[in-house]
Parts: C-alpha cells; sequence; structure tokens
C-alpha cells in the first residue's frame, strides 16, 4: 500500500508549502478588504513568527498545532537544516495548564523553536520561554516566577482534597521543567516559589534562564 501523505490547500503537500504560499492562498480565499496588520500577521505565522501573549487553553491549542504543522512540514529535512519556530512572548501568564501544553510541544518538537521576551515572560510565559532551545530577549525585558495560583469552583470537601492533590502534582510538572532547564537547584526553587521572583535580563542570564540579550531583531 501506498505511504499516506498529508495534503492541504488545493492538494499541496505539507512539505511543499512556503510562507508565500500560505499568504496567498489567506488572501485569494478572504473576501474582506485587508489590512496592513492582516497582511503582517499573517506572513508572520507562514514565516514561522508567532506571538504569544496571555495564556489560555485555547491559546495552547493553538500553539501546539502550529509547532506540530511545521514538524509535519519538516519532515526528512536534518533537524540542523530545518528553519527555527520562533515564538516572541509578551506575556502576564494565565492557565497553568495552557503552559504545560505549550512547554510540552516546544520540547517535543524536532524543528528548533526558539523563544523571544520582547517585554514580559510572566508566571506560565516564563514556563513557555524557559524550554526553548535558544532563549533571548530584548535588552528591557523581565521575567516572574512563582508558584501561580488557582481558584477552584464552589466544591465540597472530598473533591477540593482531590483537586488539591491534582494541582500539587499539576505544580511538579512546572518544578521538573524549571530544575532542567535554568540553574535554579531545588534549594533555590523551594526558597523562592512561594513568593513572586522579578528578574530582569542580567539576573535572568546568571540564572540560567535565557541564553542571549538581542541587540538587533533576530
Amino acid at each position: 500500500m501506498a505511504e499516506e501523505t498529508t495534503k492541504f490547500m488545493d492538494g499541496k503537500e505539507i512539505k511543499d508549502i512556503t510562507p508565500s504560499s500560505l499568504v496567498k492562498e489567506y488572501f485569494n480565499n478572504t473576501s474582506e478588504i485587508k489590512d496592513l496588520e492582516l497582511a503582517i500577521n499573517a506572513w508572520d505565522a507562514a514565516d514561522r513568527n508567532t506571538f504569544l501573549g496571555d495564556i489560555d487553553d485555547d491559546i495552547a491549542t493553538a500553539f501546539a498545532q502550529i509547532i506540530r504543522f511545521f514538524n509535519q512540514q519538516d519532515a526528512g529535512i536534518p533537524v540542523e537544516e530545518r528553519t527555527p519556530i520562533k515564538i516572541y512572548i509578551n506575556s502576564g501568564g494565565g492557565s497553568l495548564t495552557g503552559a504545560l501544553t505549550i512547554a510540552d510541544a516546544i520540547v517535543m518538537s524536532k524543528t528548533p523553536v526558539y523563544t523571544i521576551n520582547i517585554g514580559a515572560a510572566y508566571s506560565g510565559g516564563m514556563l513557555a520561554f524557559i524550554v526553548g532551545d535558544k532563549r533571548y530577549a530584548y535588552p528591557s525585558a523581565s521575567f516572574l516566577f512563582h508558584e501561580g495560583s488557582t481558584e477552584p469552583n464552589q466544591m465540597d470537601a472530598g473533591k477540593f482534597r482531590n483537586f488539591a492533590d491534582y494541582y500539587e502534582k499539576l505544580i511538579g510538572k512546572m518544578k521538573n521543567y524549571f530544575l532542567k532547564y535554568t540553574k535554579m537547584t531545588e534549594e533555590f526553587y523551594k526558597e523562592k516559589y512561594r513568593d513572586d521572583l522579578w528578574l530582569f535580563v542580567e539576573d535572568a542570564i546568571e540564572l540560567g534562564v535565557m541564553d542571549e540579550v538581542l541587540e538587533e531583531y533576530l
């Protein structure tokens, strides 16, 4: 039986899709008048540039799909020859499950994923940032590390205990990422995670949170 290939856009194979063909397809099939912002956003997405703001589970699903799509497109290309996916982050955080979804997708990606903090990588945004294959930041960017918070709906005592156990394990998954992808030690993590730890780029480099401060656009 012949090997099945994924088809997209008028029968094209994913590996044959280029940024220009994606943008052309978008404009050819959208009747609305296109403004500059739409054009820039369409081109950025097609050119592997994505922008992460505050995180919810829908946003996380979209990022997981984007990363998966470009990995499919790169099938058969040696990893070292693949064009990186770039995630520009200006995020106040959000859903921890969503942040873990994005982090998992970045880690599983064979195509390199670069993370760039252009302003803020706070809480879940910082979690998504630290797992990038290369991690950059604008000179005035900042980071926030903390345990996070949750507001469970009203529930009886038994369900609350179950939820608390679940959330503790969720926090543990976040902890594992920070211990693996930064220079944080177990002792440092335990000391800081219940407070708000604010970092600018100099401290972030020292703590192994990021790799390089950008002096020009990437």
